[in-house]
């Protein structure tokens, strides 16, 4: 199915009007920040260079495709981000809540400062991250805390596998 090109205007403006479906919708080069949107429908759709800093987004559908996007400082809560895909994206401090993660991919995000609440974490697919603690991991992981366990697991003189 292929997307359709939407403007940031018309999407405020369809908003604004009530409508909550935007599946399969396409927006590029636009500025949402700040905005509040509750119980849309991202599904299928592509966000490319949009700015989401300190958006606040509850009960939506966000299982899209978010390429270099910021979302600093954004609040997402009791939102389905199940096999949503983040590429190039700045997540710095930003607070999920209540989210589904599951077998959601991470590649090339800064999730440094980010808090996850009652989210499901694993199994999420990282590659070359920023860990919310600062840390980057290169490569391909679906466990960002596998390196820690292991030498603590050593120091302990357990066997690790």
């Amino acid at each position: 199915m292929e997307r359709k090109r939407v403007t940031v205007e018309e999407f405020l403006r369809r908003y604004a009007a009530g409508e909550r479906d935007f599946q399969q919708i396409l927006l590029e080069y636009a500025d949402l920040s700040g905005a509040e949107l509750k119980g849309i429908s991202l599904r299928g759709a592509q966000f490319s260079y949009v700015n989401l800093s300190s958006i606040k987004l509850r009960d939506c559908d966000l299982r899209a495709e978010f390429i270099y996007c910021n979302f600093t400082d954004t609040n997402i809560e009791s939102c389905d981000l199940e096999r949503a895909r983040f590429f190039d994206c700045d997540l710095r401090g930003a607070n999920i809540r209540l989210c589904d993660v599951s077998s959601t991919a991470f590649t090339r995000v800064n999730l440094q400062g980010v808090t996850r609440s009652n989210s499901g974490k694993d199994p999420c697919e990282y590659w070359d991250i920023i860990r919310e603690d600062g840390v980057f991991i290169p490569g391909f992981t679906l466990d960002l805390y596998i390196a820690e366990r292991i030498a603590e697991s050593k120091t302990r003189g357990n066997d690790v596998f």
